[in-house]
């Protein structure tokens, strides 16, 4: 870069020392005063232009103008700068003077050229560029430039012609070629388009990459057949083209003879020269395509290509990804947890794996993977509220309360801009303070959620049973527990926890009838119900139904402190 600004000084210093030299002083044969200052704002114009610098650039320029105002080379370098700032109705009048001036100079003229082409001015750009071309008939660029200018005028057969120039004098060529194909698509001459791909097939045979786009023309414009005889002649030349069996594929997907798309896909995922990268697009590209299709045929097909994936890049994270992906639309679910854990193996970076793991770990109740991976998740994404939510849901189940409340609380910090999340942490703090008797963080934590959601059921459950059994808070109790049953009143176990909180206000009567509407519904029915069941009938005094009742419970599997007790001595134990 340097080298060509060096040259580009002495080149346009030329100018000012030749008009120096035709007005030399006869008497002395010196240079005047003023044009040696005019030199040395040009030099030091031309060094703040290197800098861009262009403001300062064009200050000495000018000045170097004042002193030189024929100087071609000055305005020329006035037009570079005012054009560097994008003010294009300077650059175009330095431009045209520099022209008028040295109309010889190349790069007068493609400078103005381009300044005309950015002004939308396509005509006299269209003019520069052909007496360039004109002058310079073996500098490509004029003709790649003046193409340019046909296009943006739409003359899109004139732009041909000007490539087919181009053509005649470097030969055929994969840019060119690709543009003459763009101009005949844009103007409905698809064969025009074939024919100039079957050229530049004909020009290097033995160039996959120009079989492959010229195979995606066809495709697009559904000449099938034509593009399978492409590829099948492609393949008998060069068995290793992976990337026909590709192109091969989605013309048999788009025919829908899916056995056929799934047989060139399986050989061109066997091929060990095609990239791997290269079939992880390809079999993301075919996953898309095949959303839509939730056949077992097709879904087999998909995990076949992965598995096959997997074993030839077992250190590859992406394909136990991909491979979990299609094993969960499979509904086996544990399976897909495995191989995304796998994944982590070689790449620990990928959040949606990890949440995918952690989900799984929920929704299957693996408590302990659960408890372990949303800790390794934690190391990964520490300020991800989910993570810590989870791993405080694990232990809990685990019975870890301090552990769990620790990761509960952070997760809480954390979902300050997530109250649907808050409201979960918030009711399993209040379940984990409860079992640690830590009674007013428990009733802060409820209260919390049902401030910003009155009708959450767990908390409604949970808070007002818990008040219940410590006999605190009870027509806090009684309120909650009413809005349960009113909300959700074919809940068994919501009616025998309101039932529960009148039998401590020792409303039995009351209590009575919830618990019959809990024990006549058809599902829900629980020993513990029944249990409670039998303590309201003996309130009542009606002992010997109790007695029925406890023993149905225990029939039923419960297994409370005091039911053994109740059932031996017939009497109510509390």
């Amino acid at each position: 870069m340097k080298f060509k600004q060096i040259i580009y000084i002495a080149l346009l210093a030329l100018p000012i020392y030749s008009v120096a030299q035709k007005n030399k002083k006869t008497e002395n044969e010196g240079i005047s005063e003023k044009e040696l200052k005019a030199e040395a704002y040009f030099v030091e114009g031309m060094k703040y232009y290197i800098a861009e610098t262009y403001d300062k650039a064009i200050a000495l320029f000018k000045k170097a103008a004042e002193g030189n105002p024929t100087s071609a080379g000055v305005n020329f370098m006035l037009a570079k700068s005012f054009f560097a700032t994008n003010d294009l109705a300077n650059a175009t009048i330095y431009s045209e003077k520099a022209l008028k001036i040295d109309d010889e100079n190349k790069f007068y003229r493609k400078l103005l050229g381009e300044i005309y082409t950015k002004q939308k001015r396509y005509k006299e750009a269209a003019s520069m560029y052909e007496k360039l071309a004109d002058k310079f008939p073996q500098d490509v660029d004029n003709y790649l430039e003046l193409s340019n200018v046909y296009i943006l005028q739409e003359k899109f057969s004139d732009a041909v012609e000007i490539y087919n120039k181009i053509e005649r004098t470097i030969g055929v060529s994969e840019e060119i070629t690709h543009q003459k194909q763009l101009i005949y698509l844009k103007q409905n001459k698809l064969e025009k388009a074939i024919e100039e791909g079957d050229r530049l097939i004909a020009s290097e045979p033995t160039e996959p990459e120009y079989v492959v786009q010229q195979a995606q023309i066809l495709i697009s414009n559904e000449r099938y057949e034509q593009a399978i005889k492409m590829l099948q002649g492609s393949l008998k030349k060069n068995p290793d083209f992976a990337e026909a069996h590709v192109l091969l594929a989605e013309i048999y997907r788009k025919q829908n003879e899916l056995e056929k798309c799934n047989e060139e896909l399986q050989v061109a995922f066997s091929n060990k020269n095609l990239a791997v990268e290269v079939k992880f697009k390809i079999l993301s590209s075919y996953m898309l395509m095949m959303k839509d299709d939730n056949s077992d045929k097709t879904l087999e097909n998909l995990l076949n290509l992965t598995q096959e994936l997997v074993k030839q890049s077992p250190n590859e994270a992406k394909g136990y990804v991909v491979l979990g992906d299609l094993l969960m639309k499979k509904g086996e679910m544990a399976t897909a947890r495995n191989n995304y854990v796998k994944s982590t193996l070689y790449d620990k970076s990928v959040f949606e794996v990890w949440l995918a793991i952690v989900e799984l770990d929920a929704k299957l109740n693996h408590i302990d993977s659960l408890a372990k991976h949303s800790e390794e998740a934690i190391e990964y994404f520490p300020n991800q509220s989910f993570f810590w939510y989870h791993n405080g849901f694990a232990n809990f189940a685990k019975k870890d309360y301090d552990k769990a409340i620790s990761s509960l609380e952070e997760a809480r910090n954390l979902a300050v801009d997530n109250p649907e999340l808050a409201k979960h942490i918030n009711a399993l703090l209040g379940d984990a303070y409860n079992e640690l008797k830590k009674y007013i963080k428990s009733d802060e934590a409820y209260e919390a959620v049902l401030k910003s959601d009155p009708d959450y059921e767990h908390v409604l459950n949970n808070y007002s049973y818990y008040l219940s059994l410590r006999k605190d808070k009870l027509s806090r109790a009684v309120q909650l527990s009413t809005r349960l049953t009113d909300k959700f009143g074919d809940n068994a176990t919501y009616l025998d926890t309101h039932a529960w909180v009148l039998y401590t206000m020792k409303e039995y009567q009351k209590s009575r009838e919830f618990l019959e509407r809990a024990i006549n519904q058809s599902t829900g029915v629980s020993g513990t119900i029944i249990e409670h069941y039998g303590d309201v009938l003996y309130q009542l005094g009606e002992k010997a139904k109790a007695l029925e009742q406890w023993k149905k419970a225990r029939q039923m599997g419960e297994n409370s402190q005091s039911i053994d007790k109740k059932i031996q001595s017939g009497q109510l134990i509390e």
